[in-house]
C-alpha cells in the first residue's frame, strides 16, 4: 500500500479533497460535496489473494483473510459453515479440520478476491468523468448481460456443495469459467 492511503475506515476527509479528486466532474457533484458536513476517506484495500490462512491448530475465516467484493459478510457465513463441517469430520484432529476447511475454500476466495481488485478500474475508471466516456463505461461494465456474465458464479455458489466435494477431498470443489475480470 503507498504510503498516505488510510487504513482505517475513520480517517476524516476535506471537501476541498474530495473537490479535487472530483476536478472537472459536473457541478451537481460540486453541490453536493459542498453541502456535506463531514466527509471520510474510503481506503480502496487491494490485497493479493492469501496463500494460507490456516497454520496447525490456527485458522482465519472471512475478511481476516480474504476481504473481498462487497461480499465479506457472505463469505464470512461460508467459511462458518465449511469450517464448522470439517470440525464435525474431523473433531479429534482440528489441524486437518481447519487445512481441509483451506482447501475448500481456496479457490473460491482467490477468484472473489481477484474479482474484487478487478473493480477497482469498474469503479474508478476515469472514463466516468466524461458524460460520453462515462455512459459508454456504464453500458459496456454495468449492462444486466455483463453482470450476470461476471458474476453468476459467484450468487448462485453453493456451499452444502462444496463441503461434500471439498472438505472431505483433497481440493476444493469450486470451479468457475468466469475468469474475465
Amino acid at each position: 500500500m503507498s504510503s498516505g492511503v488510510p487504513i482505517c475506515w475513520s480517517t476524516r476527509g476535506s471537501t476541498e479533497e474530495c473537490a479535487d479528486d472530483f476536478a472537472g466532474w459536473h457541478d451537481d457533484i460540486h453541490d453536493l460535496i459542498r453541502s456535506t458536513s463531514s466527509l471520510y476517506k474510503w481506503a480502496l484495500m487491494v490485497r493479493e489473494p492469501m496463500e494460507r490462512w490456516s497454520l496447525g491448530r490456527v485458522t482465519l475465516l472471512g475478511d481476516a483473510c480474504h476481504p473481498i467484493l462487497a461480499q465479506g459478510a457472505v463469505m464470512a457465513i461460508e467459511d462458518g459453515f465449511t469450517l464448522a463441517r470439517c470440525c464435525e469430520r474431523w473433531p479429534d484432529d482440528v489441524a486437518t479440520a481447519f487445512d481441509r476447511y483451506e482447501r475448500a475454500s481456496s479457490e473460491r476466495t482467490r477468484a472473489t478476491v481477484l474479482g474484487s481488485a478487478a473493480n477497482v478500474r469498474r469503479f474508478h475508471n476515469p472514463a466516468l468523468a466524461d458524460p460520453v466516456g462515462a455512459k459508454g463505461h456504464i453500458d459496456r461494465e454495468w449492462s444486466r448481460a455483463s453482470i450476470t456474465s461476471r458474476y453468476e458464479w459467484l450468487f448462485t455458489y453453493d456451499t452444502s456443495s462444496n463441503i461434500s466435494n471439498g472438505c472431505l477431498a483433497d481440493r476444493g470443489a469450486f470451479t468457475t469459467s468466469r475468469q474475465r475480470w
